[in-house]
């Protein structure tokens, strides 16, 4: 008995009375839910509840991020069968069904500390087990919590149902009352009713009108909000064959019939979201008689308010007072001006302990807190009200005269000004909602007073700390200062090596040059001309050595103009078998794995072959006492796992072409720097170390990849990807050699600009011999001025390294005056290389030197005789 005495008891304090609700609080277990034993509530839910259920007006509050809901006895009719679970239950899962109505509004609440209003929303509530069209006027605001911040929110609210319903089928039956006044004729009778009730849609989604003929058939005179040959608007209805409307029920004098509405019928819905599950057929009744002279079918509204319900819920007088009492009780101090003259309306418990218990109602604030002139609260009230925005105040300073001929008083509020909204929609005055927090900003003061002196004190402490950070990081400065003078010093070292190597091997091809035109020279002198192509071969040989050398160092730094073509990698590796059989030895075994079906690559064949050739001798040199060399073709597929570890290369398709060895293999730091130039482990004077660092610029030049997997005294593979091609296989064209149709008979003029004198005679040589006619330039000012004057020019052919303007200025500076001009760029250089590679516009071709006069007339021919 005690301990039932201790239950019912529990808490008494907190959910004070004697009502169903306060009982049913204090009987909750709120151990078991997010919000915890109550004694550890924030005093200020505490406060807010005893308000909640002393009240007899509507209302609920919501506290923590869930939003727990509390409401007290007056609430319970608008949760009807809700009640009593809906205690506690999160507001998001208790109402549902209108979340997405309200959510936006508890938003406001929570994220901004701001107040709303709402009069007479529709919301459409399942409180009965169906949804029902209810309309509410009502209030969210913020509850603050312990820690000053939004922690809750409060609703005060009233339905009005009732009065919108009744406002509404009122004003329906006015304006019926007004056209039928109207009407003179049968005809405009039957509109008027019919226009009356397409304007009532709300209350009647659908309606049709039937009257009887002489012949007792129900002939359709009008369908309001349902279309003319929709099934459940038939135009005729005979009463001995009508299972939709019971005709027969009407003749038979039942003054109403509800008829059910199957879902698949389709029945219109005015303006709701839903069909509706039923209508209801009237008699229309005639004068002087006892039989009907019609019927009037009409479809009821899916969300149709329970009246009793409604009845229930309307607000009253004593209602209103109620929220009075509790708008006086509110824990925050509250306030209603009205007019641009800011009248206080009402005031509550909470401003007057604020302001100092003054009488302020029905006065103009102005005159009511006169000490307020000059501190901006004023024109934030005039600002609000003429711009219907509200206005949000975080700890602001505010003096106050809180006893007669006292000293101003400094306090500290936070604030709303929300605009009050009539049902025009035009501001009619502000609602004042807020906390005073003097008593928190002294807090914050003291708190910041105390974090000076230890910020202080840990300033001190910090001091050794920041000099030992400065002093490592000079120490890092000078180590990287170090660093970069070690790679610069390693970069000369490179520059020097390939200096020299490259000094050596050009005296050499030059030696072979010179001494062969010497001899011919001295040939010629002693008029001995047998065995000339000897020599003549021997320094073409020299020279084309010296190309092959330019262009291995151009790969080397990835910058060399290749000549892309579809290749076929099984067509290529083929016939290089024989070749590597006499190169690798006899102790060597030679196995080639070419790939059935093997994709196209687009790269420079000649390169590809050289860097297989280049991988097989390194083979080669790996297995000094003999093994195996395979050479093996294959379609690859990367993923991003794979080119996510590799630097520039897409996912995608890959032709692969490895090479791979049984030799002695590499050690992971040998084999982690055999990419880099000059890096190898072969006695000096038997590698450069330029070999597998010019395939891997060979690889990425062409938009590939080059890899190696080894281990010690297992061997070693070496594998290139290469890009699939998707377009046409090209057959390789024919070498160049001059032919009968390499020469013009049409005179076309060409303008030469070289600034090497011996080269640019050459090229003039041939193109006179072929037939064309020739202008000169030594540098790019002579071309322009000639490209500037009226000389003809049908073809421009200039080296792209000129002093003073380059090759493609003096195109681009032509090509103002002449649009239609061609180009043939002629280069050496490294840096010009390039231009093979997407530089080439139409009306633009390269050749690079050296080159063969053979390819030469074969671009000239092709650029001025396309055809």
């Amino acid at each position: 008995m005690a301990a039932a005495e201790l239950s019912a008891d529990r808490h008494a304090d907190i959910f004070v009375g004697q009502s169903e609700m306060a009982q049913l609080m204090r009987r909750h277990d709120w151990a078991a839910t997010p919000l915890g034993p109550p004694e550890h509530w924030p005093e200020s839910l505490k406060v807010s509840l005893r308000i909640l259920l002393t009240s007899r007006f509507e209302m609920w509050l919501g506290w923590g991020p869930d939003i727990a809901f509390f409401y007290n006895d007056a609430y319970r009719p608008t949760l009807g069968i809700k009640h009593p679970a809906a205690l506690a239950q999160p507001t998001q899962t208790l109402w549902a069904e209108i979340w997405d109505d309200i959510k936006g509004r508890l938003h406001t609440v929570y994220d901004k500390g701001e107040s709303t209003w709402d009069r007479a929303l529709l919301l459409l509530l399942e409180r009965a087990g169906y949804p029902e069209e209810t309309y509410h006027t009502f209030s969210y605001s913020p509850l603050m919590g312990d820690s000053g911040k939004v922690e809750g929110v409060f609703c005060a609210v009233t339905e009005d149902t009732h009065r919108i319903l009744s406002e509404r089928r009122l004003a329906a039956l006015a304006d019926m009352a007004s056209g039928l006044a109207a009407a003179d004729r049968r005809s405009t009778v039957i509109a008027a009713a019919c226009a009356s009730l397409e304007r009532a849609a709300r209350d009647l989604p659908f309606s049709l009108l039937y009257l009887f003929d002489s012949s007792g058939v129900a002939r359709r005179v009008c369908c309001a909000g349902i279309g003319d040959a929709h099934p459940l608007a038939p135009l005729q209805v005979d009463p001995a064959q009508d299972p939709l409307w019971n005709a027969q029920r009407v003749l038979a004098g039942e003054p109403h019939i509800e008829c059910p509405l199957a879902a698949e019928a389709g029945a219109p819905s005015g303006p709701w979201d839903r069909p509706g599950t039923h209508a209801l057929v009237v008699p229309l009744a005639a004068q002087g008689s006892t039989r009907p002279a019609g019927f009037l079918v009409s479809g009821v509204s899916p969300v149709i308010a329970d009246p009793q319900n409604a009845e229930a819920l309307e607000t009253s007088t004593a209602e209103r007072d109620r929220l009075r009492d509790l708008f006086r009780r509110a824990p925050g101090f509250m306030c209603v001006l009205s007019g641009p003259e800011h009248v206080f309306e009402l005031v509550n418990d909470s401003y007057q302990q604020l302001i100092g218990h003054r009488a302020v109602e029905g006065k103009p604030v102005r005159d009511a807190l006169p000490e307020l002139a000059g501190q901006g609260f004023f024109e934030l009230l005039d600002n609000v009200y003429r711009s219907g925005a509200p206005f949000v105040g975080n700890a602001l300073r505010i003096m106050l005269q809180r006893e007669p001929g006292a000293p101003l008083a400094e306090r500290y509020v936070d604030f709303v000004y929300q605009p009050v909204v009539d049902a025009a929609g035009v501001v009619s005055g502000v609602f004042a909602e807020g906390y005073d927090v003097t008593e928190k900003m002294r807090a914050e003061s003291d708190l910041r007073a105390l974090n000076n002196s230890l910020e202080a004190r840990i300033t001190e402490r910090t001091r050794d700390l920041e000099k030992a950070v400065a002093q490592l990081q000079e120490e890092s400065a000078e180590r990287e200062a170090a660093q970069e003078a070690l790679r610069q010093s390693q970069k000369m070292e490179a520059v020097g090596q390939l200096t020299g190597g490259i000094a050596h091997d050009f005296n050499n091809l030059l030696q072979g040059i010179t001494g062969s035109l010497d001899v011919l020279k001295l040939r010629l002198q002693l008029g001995k001309t047998d065995n000339l192509e000897r020599l003549i071969a021997g320094a073409m040989g020299s020279a084309q050595r010296a190309a092959g050398l330019t262009h291995r160092l151009l790969a080397f730094s990835r910058r060399q103009p290749l000549d892309p073509k579809p290749v076929k990698a099984n067509q290529l590796v083929a016939p290089m078998e024989d070749l590597l059989r006499r190169t690798m030895g006899e102790n060597i075994r030679i196995e080639l794995v070419l790939a059935g079906g093997l994709w196209t690559t687009l790269c420079d064949a000649n390169q590809l072959e050289s860097a297989i050739l280049n991988l097989c001798i390194n083979a080669r040199d790996a297995m000094p006492d003999g093994g195996i060399l395979t050479v093996e073709t294959s379609n690859a597929s990367l993923d991003d796992g794979y080119v996510n570890q590799t630097r520039d290369l897409k996912a995608g398709q890959y032709v692969c072409v490895s090479v791979t060895d049984t030799g002695m293999g590499m050690a992971p730091d040998v084999l982690s720097k055999a990419f880099d130039p000059f890096f190898t482990t072969k006695p000096i004077g038997q590698g450069t170390g330029l070999g597998l660092s010019m395939i891997y610029g060979f690889a990425k030049q062409s938009q590939g990849h080059a890899r190696l997997y080894s281990e010690p005294g297992r061997g070693t593979s070496a594998k290139i990807y290469l890009p699939r091609h998707h377009g046409d296989d090209t057959v390789a064209p024919p070498l160049p050699k001059i032919e009968p149709d390499h020469h013009t008979e049409d005179g076309e003029i060409i303008l030469v600009v070289e600034d090497e004198p011996v080269v640019r005679t050459l090229v003039v040589d041939l193109l006179q011999g072929l037939g064309y006619r020739t202008v000169q330039a030594s540098d790019g000012a002579e071309a322009l001025r000639i490209l500037q004057s009226p000389q003809r020019v049908d073809l421009l052919v200039t080296d792209v390294g000129l002093p003073q303007m380059n090759g493609r200025q003096v195109f681009d500076a032509a090509r103002v005056t002449r649009p239609e001009l061609m180009v043939l760029f002629m280069t050496g250089y490294a840096e010009n290389a390039t231009l093979a590679n997407g530089f080439l516009q139409p009306g633009m071709e390269m050749i690079t030197k050296p080159f063969a006069m053979e390819k030469l007339a074969s671009k000239v021919q092709k650029m001025l005789r396309p055809d």
